[in-house]
């Protein structure tokens, strides 16, 4: 996204996003415990949610909240204990907002610097002595549309990421552990049976589908997610396979000359959470 040209990048976010305002946006007290807020995360495309400001009794933002803070919780505190926690207990706090009369760039900066999916938007008051109070948020989705309509002809080879990808009979708990350590969102599926060879990306193995970090949240929540952990505590997880456990994602495949107005176009489509751009060597991923 850092990408973007200068002009694109120079537009206030109230007129970039102006849709932003018009929604309410999710957030969450201090004292919020995290079922709550996994729920919202847990469901989160289908309501345009990539996490939550958490904001205290002055209307303030002092942190925010995404699903890796949250599969992070479950693991350190265990099951069913994470339940009792609170949102000001894990959150990053950080809170990171940005002015609504604030250049597009300086999102993008916030999203560059904190590797964050959603930015808290702020507007100050008259006089500007206090803190600002939050009045929407901002996702990378949320400004899809205007790279859309701005017909940029660069093609997205340039603007990919290497798709790590394990085997299919990774474990659950294998794959968190695999994705904390590498600090990403979203791994690739394989067809072979090499589980120790993580982060193979040779084409001849067939990718058969995309996991990301709000699937695993959802089965955790999910009935057989907690009966796995009711019934051997969250070391169960290293026991249940992700190929027949986890709801995958068919990602969507494009060629290496698709322009990047195109690519947001398709990435508007809220069943397209990222594109697969197959190269000679390597698989790689668009978000």
């Amino acid at each position: 996204m850092h990408e973007l040209s200068y002009d694109l990048l120079g537009i206030p976010i109230k007129d970039a996003a102006a849709h932003i305002f018009r929604r309410p946006y999710l957030f969450a007290n201090p004292t919020t415990h995290m079922l709550q807020i996994a729920t919202f995360l847990a469901i989160g495309p289908q309501i345009y949610v990539d996490g939550l400001a958490v904001i205290n009794e002055s209307k303030k933002p002092i942190g925010r909240i995404g699903s890796k803070h949250i599969i992070s919780n479950i693991l350190r505190i265990g099951y069913p204990d994470w339940l009792e926690t609170t949102a000001e207990q894990i959150m990053d706090d950080f809170a990171g907002t940005v002015d609504m009369n604030s250049p597009l760039s300086k999102a993008i900066e916030v999203f560059d610097k904190t590797r964050f999916a959603f930015v808290p938007i702020v507007a100050k008051d008259n006089g500007g002595s206090e803190a600002a109070d939050v009045v929407a948020s901002l996702s990378i989705r949320d400004i899809l549309p205007l790279i859309a309509k701005t017909n940029i002809n660069r093609s997205i080879k340039d603007l990919c990421s290497p798709l790590i990808s394990v085997d299919k009979n990774t474990s659950i708990r294998n794959a968190i552990d695999f994705m904390m350590k590498q600090g990403i969102r979203n791994i690739g599926i394989r067809e072979d049976n090499d589980s120790n060879d993580y982060g193979n990306n040779d084409n001849k193995t067939k990718l058969l589908r995309i996991i990301n970090d709000r699937k695993i949240l959802e089965f955790l929540l999910s009935h057989n997610g907690r009966e796995v952990m009711d019934t051997n505590g969250i070391a169960g997880l290293a026991d249940v396979d992700i190929i027949n456990h986890l709801d995958m994602i068919s990602a969507m495949k494009v060629k290496y000359n698709t322009t990047t107005s195109r690519a947001a176009e398709l990435l508007m489509d809220i069943h397209n959470p990222c594109l697969i751009l197959e190269e000679e060597r390597e698989k790689k991923i668009i978000l």
